[in-house]
């Protein structure tokens, strides 16, 4: 029979932030779970460790959630006892949770459609370690933050009965990442050893994190024939070392010095790069395939974000010939170790890694692929979209003509409403246009630029570009699936 374990929140809230520091988590993490249990637990019993190391050893559960959660309005907030053991250094002496100027802590929640979350694993731990199993659940006053009070239990038995108000995320198979799927933290083989370090070590437990794909219910449900397709099926994406942050300003120079880095590879390794229009971008007729397109990362969106660029990426158009796809791939991902650095107009060096779909969840939300893609019916600029040509006048209706032309031309549906803004960005952190490198080539028009906000009669699927400068990555577009009219 399956074992589960069940959370019974006491409120319809789950808190717990997702490892992008803004959203909440969902579903709940099954290594959640296990760190729960693992805080609980007597590590010096042996029926203790016994259970948890075999909890880690199975294959990722099914986890069964309410249907249609929201993320709420305003994260639960509340001020934290600070770490201070030196008197001289208290700051407010009757109220030592708060400090000189300081805000409370916040942390993302989700508002449920029920209270009940059930991990499900196919194997059954036997009767030695279920008691065990059982023990420690019970032992488990809180699921997600310790304001998340909870009751938890494990049983062995058949599946519960499933209904409209409840959601299965099922494991993808071992190595497959299929569209829709989301990587969620899962225990392992090895998992409560690495806890334990990290423990001795004073680091946090999601530094041990590993991931697997899971489906994710609500796309599988979904009619796909209501997504429209943008024009690009892969997103590949690189990001820079920790730390390093370029001007968004860079752009064209980073996107021009990877188109090159990649060029410069296929020919070491032999290929006809002027024969592959796909890859440098040079149309030899209209009726070749649309090329790839390499786009800077910035950080935006976020209410903390500042614009600059953590990344860059390569975006592979759906028409893309197999046989220059399997050459990209190879120069990208295998020859040589892959790609790894590319050089600037300086000759400086810039380390790149790639962000794999394994263990993309581990990296900030910038530079993971998903997050550019959608699917969504409303897209925002976080870059400065240089138009195809010069607008007929200066009028609003005429820019809004030549973008609605430039979504088209790109493979787009036309927008349905449209906000344009000359100047200054359209959401948090997106730099205005003012200062951006808007031409490769000094011969070339200097064109206008604007920040558009795109909705579409439908959702498409990303990554979305517009403009004259798409496949360099000016006029890269965000998705903002829950944007409101009322928040303009």
């Amino acid at each position: 029979m399956p074992f589960h374990i069940s959370v019974e929140l006491l409120e319809p809230l789950y808190q717990a932030t997702a490892m992008d520091g803004e959203r909440a988590e969902w579903p709940p993490h099954p290594a959640r779970l296990f760190c729960a249990l693992v805080a609980h637990a007597d590590l010096k019993d042996t029926a203790h460790r016994m259970a948890l190391t075999w909890l880690e050893a199975q294959e990722p559960p099914v986890v069964t959630v309410p249907a249609r959660p929201m993320e709420a309005e305003h994260p639960r907030a509340a001020w934290v006892v600070t770490n201070i053991v030196d008197p001289a250094k208290v700051t407010h002496g009757l109220l030592p949770g708060r400090t000189a100027g300081g805000v409370p802590r916040a942390w993302a929640q989700k508002t449920l459609s029920g209270t009940r979350v059930v991990f499900s694993w196919a194997a059954e731990p036997g009767d030695e370690l279920a008691p065990a199993l059982k023990e420690l659940a019970l032992r488990v006053p809180y699921f997600g933050r310790s304001t998340g009070a909870g009751l938890l239990d494990a049983w062995c038995g058949p599946d519960e009965a499933h209904d409209e108000w409840r959601r299965r995320w099922r494991p993808a198979a071992n190595g497959e990442y299929p569209k829709g799927s989301r990587p969620i933290r899962i225990p392992y083989r090895g998992y409560l050893a690495w806890l334990e370090e990290a423990f001795e070590e004073q680091r946090p437990s999601w530094s041990q994190a590993v991931t697997h794909h899971y489906l994710d219910p609500d796309h599988t449900d979904r009619d796909e024939a209501a997504v429209a397709e943008g024009p690009f099926g892969d997103l590949l994406t690189f990001s820079f070392a920790p730390g390093v942050a370029l001007d968004p300003r860079w752009t064209l120079e980073l996107t021009g010095r990877l188109r090159g880095a990649v060029m410069s590879t296929l020919e070491a390794m032999g290929h006809d790069v002027p024969a592959m229009t796909t890859v440098h971008g040079h149309k030899n007729s209209p009726d070749d395939p649309r090329p790839v397109a390499y786009f800077a990362l910035p950080f935006a969106g976020h209410r903390h974000a500042d614009g600059r660029l953590l990344g860059l990426g390569i975006a592979l158009p759906r028409e893309m010939p197999k046989h220059d796809r399997k050459a990209l791939l190879d120069a990208l991902l295998h020859h040589d170790g892959g790609l790894c650095q590319i050089r600037l107009a300086d000759g400086e060096p810039l380390d790149l890694e790639r962000v794999s779909p394994a263990d993309q969840d581990s990296w900030p939300l910038t530079v993971q692929p998903w997050a550019w893609q959608g699917p969504s019916a409303v897209w925002t600029t976080v870059l400065p979209m240089v138009l195809d040509r010069f607008p007929k006048k200066n009028e609003e209706a005429a820019w809004a003509d030549s973008i609605a032309a430039s979504c088209i031309a790109a493979g787009l549906p036309k927008p349905a409403r449209m906000r344009v803004s000359p100047r200054a960005g359209l959401a948090p952190g997106v730099r205005n246009t003012d200062g951006f490198q808007l031409r490769r080539k000094d011969r070339e028009r200097p064109l206008p630029s604007c920040h558009v906000r795109l909705t579409f009669p439908v959702p498409v699927s990303g990554p979305v570009v517009l403009g004259s400068k798409k496949n360099f990555g000016l006029g890269l577009c965000r998705p903002e699936p829950d944007f409101q009219e009322d928040d303009q």
